[in-house]
C-alpha cells in the first residue's frame, strides 16, 4: 500500500473547526437520538415491512447466536454422558434444529430487506426531494449552496435505508451482550470487565477516525460535484452535448479534465484510506489484547479442573460472542453519527420553505392582466453588481411589447422577474395595482404561457407535453388546434403513433428525437393550450427556418389576441408588429417606443436595426464589414 502524506489542519483551522462544529451544533435542530427516531416513525408510516422485517431479524439472530453457543457445549456432553446419551442427543438436535430455523428466517428477512424493503423506503425519500425541488422557489434552484445541500441530500438516500442496518445490529449486540454477559458473569464478573474496556477504548479510536473525516470532507465535496458533472456530459444521456464534443474534438480535453479533478479527489481518497488504516490496525491489537486475557483465564480454570469440557466450551464461545457484540455495538454506535450526519442533510433540505405551503394570497383575477415594474433591480447570487438596474415600465392590457437588445442585457432576466422566477433585490412589480407578493406563488404562475430559450421535452406523448395534463385529462381537439398554430401538426400526424408517439429517447427506446425547430413549435403549442392572460415568449424562432419563422410572424397576432404579451428577440425586423418596443442595455432601458419612433430617433436601435437588414440587402456582407460588424 502506498503510504501517503495526511493533511493535518493547523491550530487555527483546528480551532475553527471547533468553533464551526459547535455552531452547527447549535444551528442544527436534529440530534443522533431524534434522527434514528425520526426515521423509525419514518418506516413505520411508509414502509411497515421493512420495520416489522427489522425487528423479526433482530430477534432472530440473537437466537441463532445463543443456539451456537450452546451447541458445542450439548454435542460434546452428548458425546461424554453415558448414561443419559438420548437425552443429551435429543436436547443437541433441538437447539440444533431450532438455530438453522432462526438462521433461515434472517435470510428470509434480509432477502425482503434488501430487495424490497429498503428499495422501497430510500424511493420516498428521493420521491419528496424531487417533490421538494420542483416546488422550490426557481431562484433557489440556481443557488450552488441550495444544490449543494441536494446533492449531499441524494447522497444520503442511499445510505439512511441502511441506518435501520445499524439500529437492527446494535440492538442485536445489546441482546448479545446481555445474553453472553450473563453467561460469563456465573463464572467470574470480572470477566466482563477485561473484554467490554478494550472495546471501549476501541470506540474512542474509531471516533477520532471519523473526526478527521468529517472535519475534511468540505475539501473534497467540490470534487465530487465536478466529477458527476463531467461524468454526466461524457456520459451524455440525453444527447445534448454529443454532437459538440464529436465535431470540436473535445474528448482528449474531456478526459484530461476528468483525469485532474480525480487526481485531486483520489488524493483525499488515499489519504483517508492511510487515516483508517493505521486506527483499524491499532483497534485490532486492543481488541486482541482483552480476548487473549479472557481466553487464558478460561483455559487456567480448564487445567486447574475447576470447569468441565463442555463448560469450556461455552465459556470460550461466550467470551468470542461477548467481545465481537461489544466491539459490533461500539462500532454501530460511533457510525450513528455519520448516519445522522446523512438524515440531517436530507431533512434540512426537506425543511427548506417551499411553494406548496405558501398563503393562499389575494384572488388571481381574470382576463385581461397589466404589469407594472416600479424601480426593480436584480443581483444574481455572488454577482459583484445588479444585471436589472433600477427598470419602471408597465405592460398594459392587451398590450403587445418587444425586449429586444445584445446578449446579456437582461432580457430573460426581466422575464424571469415578470412570470415571479425570482423576485426583485429592490423595487416593485404589481399585477393590476396589487403587489405580486400578495398572490399566492403558485396561482401566480397560472397567468403566464412561456417559452424559454431552454426547451426540454418531457418523456411522455407529444400529446402529454402540449396539454401538461396526463392523457386522460388531455382534450386533444384542443391539442390539434394548438399545434396547427404553432406550426407542428403535420409533422407529429406524420409519426406512426402521432399524437400519442413518445418523447426522449433515453427514456423509452420506440420514442422520437424532435428537431431544435420542432421543439420550439411543440413548447409554443404547449404555451397556446394554456390559453394564459399573458404570453411570454424569449426567442421563440431562434431554432426555426427563415419561411417557419415568417409564418409564425404572421400568426402572432392571432396567438395575442385578447393577452398582454412580451416577445424577446434579437432580430429586430420581428419586433415591427408589436405596439411598443424597449431596448435592454446594461440591465437598463435604453430606449422606448414603436418601430417608427425608434427609426426616427436615430439611436442604438436604428442602427442596430440597418446593421441587420444589410445582411438581406445587395451588397449586405460589405456594408456589415464597414460598420466593424
Amino acid at each position: 500500500m502506498n503510504k501517503v502524506k495526511i493533511t493535518k489542519p493547523t491550530k487555527e483551522r483546528l480551532e475553527a473547526a471547533r468553533k464551526w462544529h459547535l455552531n452547527e451544533k447549535k444551528r442544527s435542530k436534529y440530534g443522533v437520538a431524534g434522527n434514528m427516531l425520526y426515521i423509525t416513525k419514518e418506516a413505520f408510516k411508509n414502509s411497515r415491512g421493512l420495520f416489522f422485517v427489522m425487528l423479526a431479524s433482530t430477534v432472530m439472530i440473537t437466537l441463532n447466536s445463543l443456539c451456537v453457543a450452546f451447541t458445542d457445549k450439548l454435542v460434546i456432553e452428548f458425546a461424554l454422558n453415558g448414561e443419559e446419551r438420548l437425552r443429551s442427543g435429543l436436547i443437541a438436535a433441538a437447539v440444533i434444529g431450532l438455530g438453522q430455523l432462526a438462521l433461515f428466517l434472517v435470510k428470509v428477512c434480509d432477502m425482503y430487506s434488501y430487495t424490497i424493503g429498503k428499495y422501497e423506503f430510500g424511493s420516498r425519500f428521493s420521491e419528496r426531494l424531487m417533490r421538494k425541488k420542483m416546488y422550490l422557489p426557481y431562484e433557489k434552484t440556481e443557488d450552488p449552496k441550495i444544490n449543494d445541500m441536494l446533492q449531499k441530500s441524494c447522497a444520503a438516500v442511499g445510505v439512511i435505508p441502511s441506518a435501520f442496518d445499524n439500529i437492527r445490529d446494535t440492538a442485536v449486540s445489546a441482546l448479545k451482550i446481555a445474553s453472553f454477559g450473563g453467561i460469563l458473569s456465573m463464572l467470574n464478573p470480572l470477566l466482563i470487565l477485561v473484554i467490554a474496556a478494550p472495546a471501549v477504548a476501541r470506540y474512542y479510536i474509531n471516533k477520532h477516525k471519523m473526526q478527521w473525516v468529517w472535519n475534511m470532507a468540505d475539501n473534497w465535496q467540490t470534487y465530487d460535484r465536478q466529477l458527476s458533472y463531467v461524468t454526466s456530459i461524457g456520459t451524455d444521456s440525453d444527447f445534448s452535448s454529443a454532437k459538440d464534443i464529436r465535431i470540436f474534438g473535445m474528448q482528449l480535453w474531456l478526459e484530461k479534465i476528468f483525469k485532474k479533478i480525480f487526481e485531486k479527489r483520489l488524493g483525499w481518497y488515499e489519504q483517508q484510506d492511510e487515516w483508517s488504516y493505521r486506527h483499524n490496525i491499532l483497534g485490532q491489537l486492543v481488541a486482541f489484547a482483552g480476548n487473549l486475557a479472557a481466553d487464558l483465564y478460561v483455559i487456567w480454570l480448564v487445567i486447574g479442573g475447576h470447569i468441565g469440557a463442555g463448560e469450556f466450551v461455552l465459556y470460550f464461545n461466550s467470551i468470542f460472542m461477548l467481545s465481537e457484540a461489544v466491539k459490533s455495538w461500539c462500532d454501530k454506535f460511533s457510525a450513528y453519527q455519520w448516519f445522522s450526519n446523512n438524515i440531517s442533510y436530507t431533512r434540512e433540505y426537506l425543511d427548506l420553505k417551499d411553494q406548496s405551503s405558501a398563503p393562499k394570497g389575494k384572488k388571481i383575477p381574470e382576463g385581461e392582466c397589466e404589469i407594472e415594474f416600479k424601480n426593480v433591480s436584480y443581483t444574481y447570487s455572488g454577482a459583484k453588481g445588479p444585471t436589472i438596474k433600477n427598470v419602471s415600465f408597465k405592460l398594459n392590457k392587451g398590450e403587445r411589447l418587444a425586449l429586444v437588445g445584445l446578449n446579456g442585457a437582461g432580457k430573460t432576466t426581466l422575464i424571469k422577474l415578470m412570470c415571479g422566477l425570482y423576485e426583485p433585490t429592490e423595487g416593485e412589480i404589481f399585477l393590476n395595482g396589487i403587489n405580486i407578493s400578495e398572490y399566492n406563488p403558485l396561482e401566480y404562475l397560472k397567468l403566464f404561457g412561456t417559452v424559454f430559450q431552454d426547451i426540454g421535452a418531457l418523456p411522455v406523448t407529444v400529446a402529454e407535453n402540449v396539454s401538461g395534463r396526463r392523457a386522460e385529462e388531455t382534450d386533444f381537439e384542443r391539442v390539434y388546434d394548438c399545434m396547427k398554430k404553432a406550426g407542428i401538426y403535420e409533422k407529429i400526424m406524420s409519426l406512426p403513433q402521432k399524437e400519442n408517439t413518445r418523447l426522449c429517447k433515453t427514456v423509452y427506446d420506440n420514442a422520437t428525437e424532435l428537431s431544435g425547430g420542432q421543439a420550439q413549435k411543440l413548447a409554443l403549442a404547449k404555451a397556446l393550450y394554456k390559453d394564459a392572460p399573458i404570453l411570454l415568449l424569449d426567442e421563440p424562432t431562434a431554432a426555426l427556418d427563415p419561411i417557419a419563422e415568417q409564418e409564425m410572424y404572421l400568426s402572432y397576432s392571432r396567438f395575442a389576441e385578447n393577452k398582454s404579451s412580451v416577445f424577446i428577440s434579437h432580430r429586430l425586423a420581428s419586433t415591427r408588429f408589436c405596439d411598443r418596443i424597449l431596448l435592454i442595455a446594461e440591465g437598463q432601458i435604453a430606449e422606448e417606443g414603436t418601430h417608427g419612433e425608434l427609426m426616427k430617433l436615430n439611436g442604438n436601435y436604428a442602427k442596430l436595426f440597418n446593421i441587420q437588414s444589410s445582411y438581406y440587402e445587395d451588397g449586405g456582407a460589405k456594408e456589415a464589414e464597414k460598420n466593424d460588424l
